[in-house]
């Protein structure tokens, strides 16, 4: 059997070693030496308990992996409700005797973005719309889940903390791709996965929190106040406090980037993992922007409210007002002064990355959301500088047809020239980064999805939904990225014996590591066009 991972046989590009050496070079860079929660030989208890936080958590252990200990639901905030909605998260309010960690909470409030989404995935795969369905959503949604394949104290684990996407408007933290069990088992790492308030509750301002400690960018703030209770806790799990890597994805992966650039966030995270998120760096958005916003749903509120009356209007009034008063791209971060200081361009720029950073993109990002009409190349084109609009419109021509042209210029404009520049920008600040092109295009959705927006998340944790068809190149190509994404968490550096290597990346000579059946360094695909158009783009840049 030959391993599908094989470089071509080029001159100059040998084939790797098969598929069974393959995988016992990877079992053994993974596998633990002993029982990961108890001594040799002994089971597993029957609930596995931790103190974190003051508090005495009963958690579970894993539904496939048995090595594997998993606490749901834990609080890192008090519930963000009432006077303290819209203020930066609170300390949790202690609660005595053991506290039950095996359900995961409700989702941060939002509507079905999210759901939606899911079910135009899987009606390419042939899943019914039935299949996919909204969990519980509330305000009341500070809570993260932990995954651990030890709970020794001295184990000293990577740390993997997911921060979800969806447009900052929609997600959960424990969607099904999400779910740590797999990841933590194979990679041996403690995986976290945590909520932020999103839309209106998450992203929101008004002139009445002008000049104060949080005028802003909750969910960030959110965010920074999980990772903090990562810090002082994470130990209890078996995780090393000190080896802390955030990776994300999408809206998730951008607001990684906005935390890079935070004062807030110094001394909480060690490394990045940046997966289609790059499109941050388009963003110079002020908080005055939010500041009308604000102004905006007051005014869609009957009487015009103050912010106090705001804060005590049940959730689903605000959230509807915002809905029909607001568009989705008013609802995300801003330059506040406090939280963050800077367009994340300038500030890769001036300083560049200080951290360790694996970053990519999907080879076919816009292609699910656009189509075949040249109008719709034509606007996107009419919204972008006019410096760049010639050069793009000629690299869309070089495509077979528009719908293919269209999501190529605008995946590069916001996905893939962006992890080029984040790249080099690691280099300057004397760190390394090693970027990816995820092209995998799974057998069955073919030129319906082509390699979408998303569509690595269940490689990186191992979770493929019954839904999604597949064959063996699926099995090798999540062996992999297992592997490379908790080397990087491990070590900083994703490479490991028996898999084929992955350049760190070097503006002088640019390379990535497409991610597809076979897995092949290659040139940066239209890096030089990057250069060209950047300036442009990316503000501060």
């Amino acid at each position: 059997m030959t391993n599908a991972f094989m470089k071509d046989e080029r001159p100059g590009n040998p084939c790797r070693s098969s598929l069974p050496m393959l995988m016992a070079a990877l079992l053994a860079t993974i596998a633990p030496a002993a029982h990961p929660l108890d001594t040799p030989d002994a089971a597993p208890a029957a609930s596995p308990t931790v103190v974190a936080n003051h508090e005495t958590l009963v958690g579970t252990y894993g539904d496939h992996q048995r090595d594997v200990a998993s606490f749901k639901g834990i609080p890192f905030a008090a519930a963000p409700v009432g006077e303290l909605r819209w203020k930066a998260p609170q300390p949790v309010k202690l609660r005595p005797g053991p506290q039950r960690a095996r359900d995961f909470a409700a989702g941060c409030f939002q509507d079905s973005y999210t759901t939606d989404w899911y079910r135009r995935v899987g009606a390419a795969f042939g899943a019914d719309a039935s299949t996919f369905t909204d969990p519980p959503f509330s305000e009341d949604c500070l809570y993260l889940n932990v995954w651990t394949p030890s709970l020794k104290h001295n184990a000293r684990l990577p740390v993997m903390v997911w921060i979800h996407g969806g447009a900052n408007v929609g997600g959960w933290s424990y969607e099904p791709n999400y779910r740590g069990e797999n990841l933590a088992a194979r990679g041996r790492v403690v995986v976290v996965s945590i909520a932020y308030r999103l839309g209106i509750f998450g992203f929101f301002s008004h002139p009445e929190l002008r000049g104060g400690a949080a005028p802003s960018n909750f969910g960030l703030l959110d965010q920074l106040a999980a990772l903090r209770w990562v810090q002082q806790n994470i130990d209890q799990f078996g995780g090393d406090p000190h080896n802390v890597t955030v990776f994300g994805e999408s809206a998730g992966a951008a607001d990684i980037g906005y935390l890079i650039t935070s004062p807030l966030a110094r001394g909480l995270f060690q490394r990045v993992i940046s997966q289609s998120g790059g499109y941050l760096m388009q963003s110079d958005a002020p908080v005055a922007d939010a500041e009308k916003s604000g102004l905006t749903l007051a005014s869609a509120l009957p009487g015009h409210p103050t912010l106090d009356a705001m804060r005590r209007l049940p959730s689903a009034t605000i959230f509807a007002a915002a809905k029909s008063a607001l568009t989705k791209d008013k609802l995300g971060p801003v330059i506040d002064g406090v939280s963050l200081t800077q367009s994340p361009a300038a500030y890769f720029r001036q300083h560049g990355i200080a951290y360790d950073l694996l970053i990519g993109s999907n080879a076919n990002e816009w292609y699910m959301y656009v189509d075949d009409n040249p109008a719709g190349l034509a606007d996107a084109l009419q919204k972008l500088p006019a410096s760049v609009r010639g050069p793009l419109a000629a690299r869309a021509a070089q495509e077979p047809d528009v719908r293919r042209g269209h999501d190529k210029v605008t995946a590069l404009a916001q996905m893939a020239c962006p992890t080029y520049l984040m790249g080099a920008s690691a280099a300057h600040a004397g760190k390394r980064a090693w970027v990816y092109r995820f092209a995998r295009i799974r057998p069955g959705a073919g030129d319906r999805l082509l390699a979408y927006h998303g569509a690595e998340i269940p490689y990186v944790f191992d979770t493929h939904d019954h839904w999604l068809s597949g064959d063996a190149v699926e099995t090798d190509l999540t062996n992999a990225m297992v592997t490379y994404w908790s080397n990087f968490a491990r070590t900083g550096n994703p490479n490991s014996a028996g898999l084929p290597d992955w350049p760190a990346f070097d503006s002088a000579r640019p390379k990535v590591l497409e991610l597809n059946t076979h897995l092949l360094p290659m040139g940066a695909p239209d890096e030089a066009l990057c250069h060209r158009i950047a300036p442009a783009l990316y503000p501060g840049w």
